[in-house]
């Protein structure tokens, strides 16, 4: 609570904070947070049980007054239908690479739509996958935001044919053919993988 109200003081009221919890709550102890994070507004409160019990996270949702995010763990818009129906979350969080592609992410969105559920795709996976989620936001009515680590933007653009181009808080849509950009096989060459100790 202290870091989140520091944070808040530091960056002002016109900052989103998201904040993360990847699953680490109960549901006693997630709604309690919540409403102890409340007076900082933040954007959202991702994932504050794990997603495995969606009555479980309905429960969270109903009790705060900030939007649940979820879905980084679920894979298939079947996966989806439950939390949707069970208003379980606000802001859904697929990602391309593990929901089964643009098209299937694409539906994903489509169903959250029609619960008034925004979508924010999820995007751990590198350069590709920031610009496959890109294509979709693209031709999605309820993307909300889009999840970008920018510190890793120069490493990217070293690989890629195109550069990811950001300003200000936005990343822009690619205009290439396919996604946008290709991969710099060159580049890659020189950053052979490395072996991590057991």
């Amino acid at each position: 609570i202290e870091s989140v109200r520091a944070v808040r003081e530091a960056v002002g009221p016109d900052v989103d904070l998201l904040i993360e919890c990847h699953g680490r709550f109960n549901m006693w102890s997630a709604i309690r947070m919540a409403r102890k994070l409340e007076p900082f507004d933040p954007f959202f409160y991702e994932e504050p049980i794990p997603p495995d019990n969606i009555d479980a996270m309905a429960e969270v949702q109903r009790s705060i007054n900030i939007p649940v995010a979820t879905g980084e763990r679920i894979y298939t818009r079947w996966g989806f239908c439950p939390l949707f129906e069970k208003q379980a979350a606000r802001i859904i969080q697929p990602d391309v690479c593990h929901a089964g592609g643009i098209l299937e992410l694409k539906k994903i969105a489509a169903m959250a739509e029609s619960y008034y559920v925004s979508i924010q795709p999820h995007n751990s996976n590198g350069p590709v996958c920031v610009l496959a989620s890109l294509q979709v936001d693209a031709c999605v009515p309820n993307v909300i935001i889009q999840e970008f680590f920018y510190p890793y933007l120069d490493h990217y653009n070293e690989i890629l044919t195109q550069p990811i181009e950001y300003a200000d808080g936005f990343l822009k849509i690619p205009k290439g053919p396919g996604l946008g950009a290709d991969l710099n096989e060159e580049a890659i060459r020189k950053r052979p993988p490395v072996e991590l100790a057991h």
